[in-house]
C-alpha cells in the first residue's frame, strides 16, 4: 500500500511540475509526413528522432494492394508477421524475439491508444481498424519502454486514423484463390463542428490447408469536435468479430508430402468478438502548452471449442493517459518537456467446461491487474544540428488471481476413437493469490543533422515487460490443480544502438541501425507433464541479441522504384545450460525486395521477393534437432489507376503470391510429449500459390 501511495504522489507531483509556460504542440495524431508522433509521444521532426521510424502513408496503402494491416507491416524492415494455428491471428517477430512471444514485446497502438490486451492467448484485433480509414502507420524499430511502458521492448506500431481533409468515400472489393474475399467501405465527412468517419469491412478465406478457413468483419464510427479555439474532442466506437477453424499441425513427413492436408482432421473451431471505445480531449492551454486526456476501453470475448472441451475468455481493459506537453525557448534553444501518467486496469475471466454437455458447470478463474506509471521525457536542441533526448519512468503493477471451487465429471476417450465414454471425477477448492511488480526504466539519445538530408543517431535505454495474466495463472486439467506462479519475474534488460537516416532529393532513401539487446528473465513456455499436462511459463536464461535492420528505397526516375529491406539478428543464450545456443523460432537473416515500374498511362507493375534463412523449432533450446528450412517466396503485383469524373479515382490491383509454389512453415515445434517424436509444423493458411484481384473506387 505504501508503494501505491508513493506512486500516486509522484504522478500528481509530476503533472503539477509541468503546469508552466512552454510551447503548444499539436495532438499526437496530427502533422505532416515530415513529422512523426510515435517515438516521443508528441509531434516532432522525423530528422530529430533518435530511432528508426518507418511511415506507411494512405497512398502507400492504396498502392500496396494489401487486404489487411498485417500484410502492410510485413513490408517494414525488421518486422515479421506470421499467421498462428487459427489462420486468423498473427504473431509478431521483431529484433530476434520469436514469432510466438514477439507479439507480447511489440506494442500496437491506434491513435496512441493501446490495442494489446494482457491475456496472451487472445488474438490481436488487427481488423478493428479498416484500411480505408488509416491516414498513416508509424513503425518504431526499437525499445520504447520509457515512452510507453509494458510491451514496448522490441518496437511500437502506431496506426493513425484520418481526422481532416475533404469529404471522401472509399469502396473496395477483392477476391482470389482459396476463396479469399474482401469488402471495405469508409466515408469521411468534414462538418462545421468538426467531422466524422464511418467505416466497415469483411474479410474471409477458405484457407490453404484443410480446415483453416476464417472470416472477420469490423465496423467503426469516429467523431471529431472543435469545441472552441483551444479545445477539441475525438471519440470512437467500433467492433470486430472473427470466426475460424483450427488447422492441425503436420509432421515433417506429412508436410513434405502435402502441406495442404489436415492429417488428423479436427472439428475444433473458435470465435472472438472485440468492442472498443475511445475518447480524447485536447486543450491548448496557451500558445506554449497543451494537455491531452485520452481514455479507451476494450472488451473481448474468445471461445475455443473442441469435441471434449469448451474454453472461453473475457478480457477487458481500461486505459487513461493524461499528458502535458510544453515547449520552451531558453536562449533561442529548443526545449520540449512531456510529462504524464499512464494508468491501466485489466480484468480477465476464463471458463472451461469439460462436461459432456458443454457450457454446464464450467470451472472458472479470474484475474485483474492495475498498473500506474508516471514518466517524463525531455528533448533539448542546443544547436540546430544537434538534438538530445532523455526520459525516465516508474511503472508499478498490482495483480490478483482467484480460482473458484469446481467439481465435475469429465468423460474421457479411453479407446481413442473420438467418442468420450469413461467418467473421470475432477475437483479443486477455491484459492486466491496476489503479487505486485515495479520497474524503473530510463533512456538517453542524441541525433546529429550535419546536412538537411542526413541524420545520425545513438541511443541507450533500459526495458521491461510484466508477465501476462495467462503466464502467471494456469490450471492443469489432468492433475486438476490451480496455480498462480508468483515466482515469475518481469523481464528486464537494456539496449544500445546507433543508426543513420538519409533522404537525398527523393532519389535515395536509406534507414539503417545496429543494435545490441540484453534480456534477463525472459518469459517463455514449455509443456510440463509432471503430474498432468499444462503449458508452463518460466523465466529463461539470459539472452543476447545483436542485429541490424536496413531499408533502402531507390527512385532514379519517375518510372522506376526499388525497395530493399534487410534484417540480420544473432539471438543466443548468453548463460546457463544452453549457453551459446540459438534462440528458437528466430531466422538469422531476412531479405525482401519490391521493384515497381511506372508507366505514363497509370499502370505500375513489378516483382516482389522474400527470403528467410533456417531457424530452430520452438522448444528446441538445445538446438539438438535439424533446423526448419528457410524459404524464398516470389510474387508479382500490378496496379492500374484511372481518374474519372468529379475527381474520383478507380484503381485495379492484381497480386500474385508464391509463384514458385514453395513449401514453407512459419511456425514449428520441436518434439515434445504433446507433439510426438517428429518436429511439427503449423502452416500459413494462405501460403500457397495464389492470385488476388482488388477493385477500389474513391470519390
Amino acid at each position: 500500500m505504501k508503494k501505491f501511495i508513493l506512486v500516486m504522489t509522484a504522478c500528481f507531483g509530476l503533472q503539477a511540475a509541468f503546469a508552466q509556460d512552454a510551447a503548444f504542440t499539436e495532438p499526437e495524431s496530427e502533422g505532416s509526413l515530415d513529422f512523426v508522433v510515435t517515438a516521443g509521444r508528441t509531434r516532432e521532426e522525423a530528422a530529430k528522432v533518435s530511432a528508426q521510424v518507418t511511415v506507411i502513408t494512405a497512398e502507400d496503402i492504396a498502392e500496396s494492394g494489401a487486404t489487411s494491416v498485417t500484410d502492410l507491416l510485413n513490408t517494414v524492415p525488421g518486422m515479421s508477421l506470421n499467421r498462428d494455428d487459427t489462420g486468423a491471428g498473427y504473431s509478431v517477430s521483431a529484433r530476434g524475439f520469436s514469432s510466438l512471444d514477439g507479439r507480447k514485446k511489440v506494442l500496437i497502438l491506434v491513435d496512441g491508444m493501446r490495442l494489446n490486451t494482457l491475456e496472451g492467448k487472445t488474438q490481436m484485433a488487427w481488423d478493428v481498424i479498416n484500411l480505408s480509414e488509416i491516414e498513416r502507420i508509424e513503425v518504431l524499430d526499437g525499445g520504447a519502454s520509457v515512452q510507453y511502458g509494458d510491451n514496448a521492448q522490441a518496437g511500437v506500431i502506431n496506426i493513425i486514423t484520418k481526422k481532416s481533409g475533404d469529404a471522401k468515400t472509399d469502396i473496395t472489393v477483392s477476391g482470389g484463390s482459396f476463396f479469399q474475399n474482401e469488402q471495405r467501405f469508409s466515408h469521411h465527412r468534414p462538418m462545421d463542428w468538426g467531422g466524422f468517419t464511418v467505416s466497415g469491412g469483411h474479410r474471409g478465406t477458405q484457407g490453404y490447408q484443410k480446415h483453416s478457413g476464417f472470416d472477420t468483419g469490423n465496423g467503426e464510427l469516429r467523431g471529431f469536435w472543435d469545441l472552441n479555439d483551444s479545445m477539441s474532442l475525438n471519440a470512437n466506437m467500433g467492433f470486430a468479430f472473427t470466426n475460424y477453424l483450427f488447422a492441425m499441425s503436420l509432421t515433417k513427413k506429412e508436410f513434405d508430402d502435402d502441406p495442404t492436408q489436415n492429417a488428423r482432421l479436427t472439428t475444433d473451431d473458435g470465435s472472438s468478438m472485440n468492442i472498443n471505445a475511445g475518447l480524447n480531449w485536447n486543450w491548448a492551454i496557451n500558445e506554449t502548452m497543451s494537455f491531452d486526456l485520452p481514455l479507451s476501453y476494450i472488451w473481448q470475448s474468445v471461445r475455443y471449442n473442441d469435441p471434449t472441451m469448451l474454453i472461453g475468455m473475457t478480457p477487458q481493459m481500461f486505459n487513461m493517459r493524461p499528458k502535458i506537453t510544453a515547449e520552451l525557448l531558453p536562449g533561442g534553444m529548443g526545449l520540449r518537456i512531456i510529462g504524464g501518467v499512464d494508468m491501466l486496469l485489466a480484468f480477465n475471466e476464463t471458463k472451461a467446461s469439460m462436461d459432456t454437455v458443454k457450457g454446464t458447470n464450467p470451472n472458472r478463474q479470474t484475474a485483474d491487474e492495475f498498473s500506474i506509471a508516471p514518466y517524463a521525457l525531455v528533448n533539448f536542441e542546443p544547436l540546430s544540428i544537434l538534438s538530445l533526448n532523455a526520459g525516465l519512468r516508474y511503472d508499478a503493477a498490482f495483480v490478483n488471481g482467484k480460482a473458484h471451487k469446481w467439481e465435475t465429471t469429465m468423460m474421457v476417450d479411453m479407446n481413442d476413437d473420438g467418442v468420450p465414454e469413461t467418467p473421470y471425477p475432477m475437483s479443486y477448492p477455491s484459492d486466491s493469490k496476489s503479487t505486485d511488480w515495479g520497474a524503473f526504466v530510463y533512456e538517453a539519445g542524441l541525433t546529429v543533422n550535419p546536412f538537411d538530408f542526413l541524420k545520425v543517431y545513438a541511443k541507450y535505454g533500459t526495458q521491461f515487460r510484466y508477465p501476462y495474466l495467462d503466464e502467471i495463472m494456469s490450471i492443469d486439467y489432468i492433475a486438476f490443480q490451480y496455480t498462480m506462479k508468483t515466482d515469475i519475474e518481469p523481464e528486464k534488460g537494456w539496449t544500445v544502438e546507433g543508426g543513420i537516416g538519409l533522404n537525398y532529393g527523393g532519389i535515395v532513401r536509406l534507414d539503417g541501425n545496429y543494435y545490441y539487446i540484453r534480456t534477463d528473465n525472459e518469459i517463455t513456455s514449455r509443456l510440463s507433464t509432471a503430474g498432468g499436462m499444462v503449458l508452463d511459463y518460466y523465466n529463461a536464461d539470459p539472452i543476447e541479441r545483436t542485429g541490424t535492420n536496413i531499408g533502402v528505397t531507390l527512385t532514379p526516375g519517375k518510372y522506376v522504384e526499388l525497395e530493399l529491406d534487410y534484417g540480420f539478428v544473432n539471438a543466443v543464450f548468453s548463460d546457463g545450460p544452453h549457453k551459446d545456443k540459438f534462440v528458437p523460432q528466430v531466422a538469422k537473416q531476412t531479405l525482401s525486395a519490391v521493384l515497381m515500374l511506372h508507366t505514363a498511362f497509370g499502370l505500375s507493375f513489378g516483382p516482389t521477393a522474400l527470403y528467410k534463412t533456417d531457424y530452430y523449432a520452438f522448444y528446441d533450446d538445445d538446438n539438438s534437432f535439424d533446423p526448419v528450412e528457410g524459404y524464398f517466396i516470389l510474387g508479382l503485383k500490378a496496379r492500374y489507376v484511372r481518374n474519372i469524373r468529379n475527381g474520383g479515382e478507380l484503381a485495379l490491383m492484381v497480386t500474385a503470391h508464391n509463384l514458385l509454389d514453395t513449401y514453407y512453415a512459419t511456425l514449428a515445434y520441436a518434439p515434445t510429449t504433446w507433439s510426438g517424436t517428429e518436429t511439427t509444423y503449423f502452416i500459413d493458411s494462405n501460403m500457397g500459390r495464389s492470385v488476388n484481384v482488388s477493385l477500389q473506387y474513391r470519390f
